[in-house]
């Protein structure tokens, strides 16, 4: 379904701040794959992202979507299949925008009707009746404007905004990381109802470990920029963060120190 093949990403190449992101770095994922992705600061998580979704070129290898070859495919084309959701809350919606045509925009997406600003009554009870689901209180703030709407409420619509029209691949970037605890856990229960409900094959970064290993049928370590460990559902089933951390330092013959991953 999605096939990263031998991807190399050097930035500043050739001055004193040369640092290679990402290092030959191949992976596969099968249809409804849902992927978890660990790993300290400057692994290159989000640098993944950024390649898959074309924010940037490669220097080498290829990326396979959906048996199409989107390496050299511009972001915005790209973005017709794959939807991202930052930990930003902020990002992915358009804040002086109301809920409705947030929605509205994004269910567009991929369709050959143009868009329209208005928002006809069987669009409208469309969206409440989706939004109502997920108990967050916004199936009767269809009118107000996002920018309003708490952390988590935020991300809810920009979940919904990625998925009405099911993408090919969902990316989320540590998506719950700037929200409470509790409203992190039921954005998160969200997430898994959307995911498994339309089947959509799926990446999260998280720094959670132990969510992480919960989260998903696969778990994957990525340290300067190579995938280090890649732990299938059935050998995470009674794995700890313990157990983990450990497999790292026979993997790299040392203790992984970085604070926020070992904390979380």
């Amino acid at each position: 379904m999605l096939k990263v093949n031998n991807v190399t990403k050097v930035f500043s190449k050739g001055t004193v701040n040369e640092h290679t992101a990402l290092n030959n770095l191949s992976l596969e994922l099968k249809d409804g794959d849902f992927v978890t992705i660990v790993g300290s600061n400057g692994a290159g998580k989000s640098t993944l992202f950024n390649a898959i979704c074309g924010t940037f070129w490669c220097d080498r290898g290829s990326i396979v979507l959906d048996n199409k070859d989107i390496t050299y495919l511009k972001e915005h084309k790209r973005a017709k299949d794959i939807g991202r959701v930052f930990q930003d809350t902020m990002k992915g919606t358009a804040p002086d925008m109301t809920i409705e045509e947030n929605l509205a925009l994004a269910y567009s997406k991929g369709r050959t009707r143009i868009f329209q600003s208005a928002v006809n009554e069987k669009m409208r009870r469309f969206f409440r009746e989706q939004l109502a689901r997920y108990d967050m209180g916004l199936e009767d703030r269809l009118k107000n404007k996002v920018g309003l709407l708490s952390g988590g409420q935020r991300q809810v619509v920009t979940l919904l905004m990625c998925t009405l029209a099911v993408p090919k691949l969902l990316l989320l970037d540590e998506h719950t990381a700037a929200l409470d605890p509790a409203t992190a856990e039921k954005v998160m229960e969200i997430t898994k109802q959307i995911v498994s409900e339309n089947n959509i094959t799926t990446m999260m970064i998280t720094h959670n470990i132990s969510q992480a290993l919960t989260t998903g049928n696969r778990t994957i370590m990525m340290d300067s920029g190579e995938i280090i460990l890649d732990i299938p559902a059935d050998e995470r089933e009674n794995m700890t963060r313990e157990d983990l951390l450990n497999m790292y330092s026979m993997k790299k013959s040392q203790a992984l120190d970085n604070d926020r991953i070992l904390f979380s």
